[in-house]
């Protein structure tokens, strides 16, 4: 007969090896995670330091009042950001709490100035997953965001940005047709989101058929990625008054660094939501230096060349200056003791 103490012993070994796998498992987790945020940390900094020794180079007037007015609508708008994803993500089944969903939003947020549009999916899927959040979902919530964006900054730019900002004959009628696509493609959102189970069925069936395919059908379960409508409408109006601040903020900062005048404020709005429109379909990490061409060439008529490109360099080092200061706000809230992440 085998020794009791034995099996006991090799019980014990099996147990302990299980728990000494997950651990690995957590600790190479934590392990990534880390690096991802030093890396983020890192890109952050550097693009900083590199857009304000360009800024620098160029004289410029600063108007206090109009300074600080602008701060303060970016850091409303990006705070709104987060609270239009907490509202979407629980409209896929798991409320979360203000303090982590800022803490998750802001974290895979910036993660976005690294090279590929994906690490923000995946940051935001593994930040959100230990809270219960269906990683599908979390990453799915990350394209909804985007698109949601995409169509605001369509909507603004259609009604505000010069008439030839997109550079073609007929360019009232393509805005137009780009300002009711979007528009049209917001409102609808909800019911596309609410019927996203039935019609990814159908795609989940194409993909089996393809081997290739088969390894993301399996991990997709459709029902993950269906949405409650009314959840849906309000984090839109969110995303919508997060998008409007943010031009709120470009035009106060034109008023304080390149002497703009009140003639000038829908110019400015429409050129700065035709940049960030151009920037986020472009194929930069978060549009760097799209985004600036776009919104310095726009208003070099007005403005000059030289007063334009500090303008959109400006922007953008306003947008670095508050996510550095967010950033390790967000890293240190939303500690509670997360629920178990589903299987």
């Amino acid at each position: 007969m085998p020794d009791t103490r034995d099996a006991q012993h090799h019980g014990r070994a099996v147990v302990t090896g299980s728990h000494g796998s997950i651990g690995e498992r957590q600790r190479s987790g934590t392990a990534v995670r880390w690096a991802l945020g030093l890396a983020t940390a890192a890109m952050i900094v550097w693009l900083a330091f590199r857009y304000w020794d360009d800024l620098r180079q160029i004289d410029l007037g600063v108007e206090a009042g109009w300074l600080i007015g602008a701060i303060a609508m970016s850091f409303a708008a990006t705070l709104l950001l987060a609270a239009g994803w907490q509202e979407l993500i629980g409209g896929y089944g798991t409320p979360i709490a203000c303090q982590p969903a800022m803490r998750i939003w802001m974290l895979s947020q910036a993660t976005r100035y690294l090279p590929t549009g994906l690490v923000p999916i995946a940051a935001r899927a593994s930040l959100a997953a230990p809270f219960g959040v269906n990683r599908t979902a979390a990453g799915a919530s990350v394209v909804v965001e985007t698109a949601t964006l995409v169509g605001w900054a369509a909507v603004f730019a259609a009604l505000w940005a010069p008439g030839d900002w997109l550079g073609t004959a007929g360019g009232w009628l393509v805005r137009i047709v780009i300002g009711a696509g979007a528009a049209v493609g917001l409102m609808t959102l909800p019911w596309t989101l609410a019927g996203a189970s039935n019609w990814w069925r159908r795609v989940d069936r194409f993909m089996r058929r393809v081997v290739l395919l088969r390894w993301i059908a399996d991990r997709i379960p459709p029902d993950a990625l269906s949405a409650q409508r009314s959840t849906v409408w309000r984090a839109t109006s969110i995303y919508g008054s997060s998008v409007a601040l943010r031009l709120v903020a470009t035009v106060l900062l034109a008023l304080a660094v390149v002497g703009a005048g009140t003639g000038d404020i829908w110019l400015v709005a429409g050129a700065t939501a035709a940049g960030v429109l151009v920037g986020m379909v472009g194929i930069t990490p978060a549009g760097l230096g799209v985004r600036e061409v776009v919104v310095a060439a726009l208003l070099a008529d007005r403005f000059g060349i030289g007063d334009a490109a500090a303008f959109a360099i400006a922007v953008r080092v306003l947008e670095f200056a508050h996510e550095l200061v967010l950033l390790p706000i967000a890293a240190a809230a939303g500690r509670a003791s997360p629920t178990e992440a589903p299987r």
